[in-house]
């Protein structure tokens, strides 16, 4: 079951970090927020599957990007 989740879960992780990306490259404000949510959810889940297999310094950097990424959300939606 742990072989299948990685083996799929990891592309599903690529499609949602470059999706992430493509909408927090956005010039409309509510489309960068959706990116700026979709990039946690994305980094957070990388941070997962790298327990799985045991690389704890990838966990922590996703767990710091999921941070930021969050923070920069709220940050957005404050000012606006």
């Amino acid at each position: 079951m742990i072989e299948n989740f990685l083996l799929y879960g990891q592309w599903v992780i690529l499609i949602l970090s470059i999706l992430s990306l493509y909408l927090v490259s956005s010039v409309n404000h509510e489309t960068r927020l959706n990116g700026y949510i979709l990039t946690g959810i994305s980094r957070f889940s990388g941070a997962l599957v790298f327990i799985f297999v045991d690389l704890f310094a990838f966990v922590i950097a996703n767990l710091i990007q999921t941070f930021i990424a969050f923070n920069g959300y709220y940050k957005n939606k404050k000012y606006k």
